[in-house]
């Protein structure tokens, strides 16, 4: 795989859920899904770099707007 290094880097970092071509799943540290695809980071990044450029999903699977953290679904706060 083209990006296993950066796979194996984000491992070190945080909990991959899922690996796709272009990018990748993890657990996050404040326990949100989150997805970064390969070309928005760099191994060497630190966590919080790639937390700030990552997508984070609500418990309905949406896209989180990071300022509210609220689902866009169900209205929950995440």
């Amino acid at each position: 795989m083209e990006n296993q290094t950066k796979v194996d880097y984000l491992k070190t970092l945080f909990t991959v859920t899922e690996v796709q071509d272009e990018g990748c799943s993890f657990e996050a540290p404040d326990c949100y899904e989150a997805y970064i695809l390969f070309e928005d980071f760099q191994v060497g990044d630190t966590a919080n770099d790639i937390c700030s450029a990552s997508e984070y999903y609500s418990c309905c699977g949406d896209v989180l707007d990071k300022d509210y953290m609220m689902c866009p679904t169900c209205y929950e706060h995440c």
